[in-house]
């Protein structure tokens, strides 16, 4: 049709990324489907991590990522090349966390969690609203809704660009791949973990991007892999420039279990050869690593003015990473005695500055709703 947008296929993965695993060629890349098992070493780079339109038909959406994408591609050649790493806030520090949560906010893992909770909450409230008034006819009917977020991948990168600032006091380490064992990625190349001993860790190891003891891990090649911790809680062994050289196969393998939690459905690699040891891990801990979505709770409660009520919660993921040698849990996770923050959150104030952020934008969009509804119905709205 001649007046169909342009860029249909919309990678969520940039190619520009994925071809740092490439396996015969440039255009190709060996994939490990997880829930066939089927190995495949050289899928085409161009139709992996796509799905049409999944931001928006709208084509000005896709040319604006394809900018950011261009920096992310310079960026992470330099940190592979000259084994760089960005000094705390200056501008590629900045671009550097804005590219790890752009990341995170675009893939189908994450707009399929979004409609899973909304899905779950949802159906809870109305469920609830339907038994009240005796609407049995309704309640027939709920188990066949599903419901989900419209514009929710759109949602939800502005959000995480938004909460970047989070990950601001997070200590950065480039870890190099000396051993026989590749780094693999995945469709959700960024994963969060938590590693604090369950003793250490009252709130189930949050992988909340505030939560004390957090762990972003990025693989960038077969060979290197980034690495955001928590200062207070880990200790990281690294030379004078922020490096780690892995030489045991094992401590690659951990790091590469990893990409299974997040993973939507494959995981990524150069050479099927070198990462046997990591798939076959998978494989004895498959029901560890890919757990059933959790499933929501209700448990009656008090509200403020004290009045009866039913508190919707969702158990929180415990994605505990077994840690390399190279990184160790500090004294002071162990003791608890933190220069800043607590044992749930590392930094407050970061914290408060982000939430207030957030409230701000939301409000402006709920203006904007109530005007576009206004201007609908013919209505004015006057300013206060």
């Amino acid at each position: 049709m001649p007046n169909e947008p342009k860029k249909k296929n919309n990678h969520f993965v940039p190619r520009s990324y994925l071809v740092r695993f490439r396996s015969a060629s440039d255009k190709q890349v060996g994939l490990f489907n997880m829930k066939s098992g089927l190995t495949v070493e050289t899928a085409p780079i161009k139709s992996q991590c796509s799905r049409d339109y999944f931001y928006s038909k709208n084509p000005i959406f896709e040319n604006e990522f394809t900018k950011i994408e261009v920096q992310q591609k310079q960026l992470f050649a330099r940190i592979i090349d000259q084994k760089y790493i960005p000094s705390l806030n200056s501008r590629d520090h900045h671009d550097l966390l804005a590219c790890i949560m752009f990341q995170l906010g675009r893939t189908v893992t994450t707009a399929a969690h979004q409609d899973d909770v909304a899905n779950q909450f949802g159906k809870a409230i109305l469920r609830k609203h339907f038994e009240r008034d005796g609407r049995d006819d309704m309640l027939a009917y709920l188990d066949r809704v599903n419901i989900s977020v419209p514009n929710g991948v759109l949602d939800a990168i502005q959000q995480h660009l938004t909460m970047y600032p989070l990950l601001g006091d997070l200590e950065i380490a480039l870890f190099q791949n000396e051993s026989n064992e590749d780094f693999i990625t995945s469709d959700h190349p960024v994963a969060l973990c938590n590693s604090l001993p369950s003793a250490l860790s009252p709130h189930g190891a949050n992988v909340g991007f505030a939560s004390r003891g957090l762990l972003v891990l990025l693989p960038l090649s077969p060979r290197v892999l980034l690495l955001l911790s928590d200062r207070e809680a880990y200790k990281i062994a690294t030379d004078e420039n922020g490096v780690v050289k892995l030489a045991k196969a094992r401590d690659v393998i951990e790091l590469n279990v990893a990409q299974c939690f997040n993973a939507y459905e494959n995981l990524y690699f150069a050479s099927a050869a070198k990462v046997q040891a990591t798939l076959s891990t998978y494989r004895k801990r498959r029901e560890q690593l890919r757990p059933a979505p959790p499933i929501l709770s209700e448990a009656p409660a008090l509200t403020r003015e004290g009045k009866r009520a039913i508190l919707l919660s969702l158990p929180a993921p415990k994605r505990r990473l077994v840690l390399p040698r190279a990184i160790e849990v500090r004294h002071t996770a162990r003791t608890e005695k933190y220069k800043q923050g607590d044992a749930f959150v590392r930094d407050p104030l970061r914290t408060e500055i982000v939430k207030a952020e957030l409230d701000r934008i939301q409000a402006l969009r709920e203006a904007a709703t109530q005007a576009a509804d206004a201007a609908k119905t013919g209505s004015t709205l006057t300013p206060e």
